[in-house]
């Protein structure tokens, strides 16, 4: 694994922290959707850890091929 890569995956464990930050004091989908800055912050981490999945190495990924990158 590359250093790149380390990288990459401590900034998406950082994004999920954040995800679950956002929504953690939410009791159900009704509240998610009508918090609308959570809702927005929510769905803008999960564009930037896809766009961090696709700057992983190649290598990474066929090592990994069990999970759907």
């Amino acid at each position: 694994m590359y250093n790149k890569d380390l990288a990459y995956i401590s900034l998406m464990l950082e994004t999920l922290e954040k995800i679950f930050r956002y929504t953690s004091d939410l009791k159900n989908a009704i509240d998610f959707e009508n918090d609308i800055k959570s809702f927005d912050a929510t769905l803008m981490n999960f564009v930037v850890l896809g766009e961090i999945v696709s700057k992983l190495s190649s290598e990474l990924k066929e090592k990994n091929n069990k999970i759907n990158w």
